[in-house]
């Protein structure tokens, strides 16, 4: 009689939050154990991934059991609850494909084993619960703004004011005006209405050493930002004592591997505004004065390109580095590469503009004198033969199958 082999088992663990307990994830796979005990299985391979949100399908933790599993080296997959591998309705029913092809079963300590019934519910009762927390966190900023305070964010020039209620605990949402964050950014209004360009202002400030809002240097769009919406520290409405809510939507980009998250602009019929003049550092006159400035400076759009058109990607976006500063070169204006330091920030000497296609150009033929080789070809050639044999046979597998039906004529 053939003995069965104890099933192998890959545990996993994750937790969203720094909030939470540092050994949180480890604290889910130890209480694992039992399930294991009672699955009459051998752990191979225990995976973790700490302080990362369960809407990233990238999480270093969750890519080395996924390669494992596709390497037929693992039986099982146990884990405290399904929403520690995801959380999104998408993934849960990726899943709920992948680990069957796999041959792998999942058991969980709260759900016990997740089946494709348990896979549809979860999914659906995750999109439930992720459309209600939404719908309560809203509801609650909503009022906090109503009631004056800052729903979240933070602006330059402010700092948070700890207040407490009766029973001890924080009232979050109340700024305080910083003086010394404040002149500067007085000073920022006064510089523009007078003539001088975001990047005359931030290459000023960064040679007197002022930091940034981010406690790096000050780049010219973190001044000019985009009027439209409402961003940059020329823009803020909160430096005229007005606090604006609901002007942006954000949404998880269902195309990005991080599931990153981009925001499209409201109607401004939507928009919640309150009156918090507490909060006012600039007068009306210099916001206005500043604001006729950004009008007669605008440059007029092109018909190709429409405002709030995407930034496109250039072919070297983020490769090239300057020589001098180490900063990004970036494109500047239509067909040139230049330094970001001296671009944006005025901290680089390097004035070197390069013209976009002829560094293309240069960088693809460096890359087809390298790779094009006839070794490459043959490394290349050897690892695609067996695999296209194999998806020969698999191809006339299926044309097989397709021709006669399991069911016969």
């Amino acid at each position: 009689m053939l003995m069965k082999s104890a099933p192998r088992i890959v545990l996993y663990g994750r937790h969203s939050t720094s909030l939470q307990t540092a050994t949180s994830s480890e604290d889910q796979t130890a209480s694992c154990m039992k399930l294991v005990d009672y699955l009459n299985g051998t752990v191979v391979a225990t995976f973790l991934d700490p302080e990362v949100s369960g809407y990233k399908r990238n999480r270093p933790g969750l890519k080395q059991l996924l390669r494992l599993i596709e390497n037929g080296e693992a039986d099982m997959v146990v884990c405290e609850s399904l929403d520690r591998l995801a959380r999104d309705a998408e993934d849960v029913a990726w899943l709920g494909k992948k680990l069957p092809f796999h041959s792998v079963q999942l058991h969980t300590l709260t759900e016990g084993h997740i089946d494709e019934v348990k896979f549809g519910v979860a999914a659906l009762m995750g999109t439930i619960f992720l459309k209600n927390l939404t719908d309560k966190t809203l509801r609650g900023m909503e009022a906090a703004v109503l009631a004056g305070r800052i729903a979240g964010g933070r602006s330059y020039g402010y700092c948070t004011r700890k207040i407490y209620d009766k029973d001890g605990e924080r009232i979050r949402g109340y700024l305080d005006i910083t003086p010394a964050k404040a002149s500067v950014v007085q000073r920022i209004f006064r510089d523009f209405a007078s003539g001088l360009s975001a990047y005359d202002i931030a290459k000023a400030l960064n040679e007197e050493g002022v930091p940034s809002p981010r406690g790096q240097q000050w780049n010219a769009s973190t001044i000019r930002g985009d009027p439209k919406k409402f961003t940059g520290i020329l823009n803020n409405p909160l430096y005229v004592g007005r606090l604006i809510w609901g002007r942006r939507k954000w949404r998880r980009d269902p195309d990005s591997e991080n599931r990153e998250r981009r925001y499209v602009m409201r109607d401004q019929s939507l928009w919640l505004e309150m009156e918090v003049p507490d909060l006012r550092i600039i007068d009306d006159a210099l916001w206005e004065a500043v604001h006729a400035e950004i009008k007669c400076r605008q440059r007029p759009t092109s018909a190709n390109s429409p405002a709030g058109s995407k930034r496109k990607k250039h072919l070297l976006s983020g490769l090239i580095k300057c020589s001098t500063c180490g900063s990004n070169y970036t494109i500047s204006g239509k067909d040139y590469y230049r330094c970001a330091g001296e671009k944006e920030r005025g901290t680089c000497g390097n004035k070197l503009s390069v013209r976009k296609g002829a560094l293309e150009q240069a960088a693809m033929a460096v890359l087809q004198h390298h790779l094009f080789t006839e070794d490459h070809a043959k490394i290349f050639h050897g690892d695609l033969q067996p695999r296209g044999g194999e998806d020969h046979r698999q191809s006339g597998r299926s044309r097989s199958g397709i021709e006669k039906p399991p069911w016969g004529d």
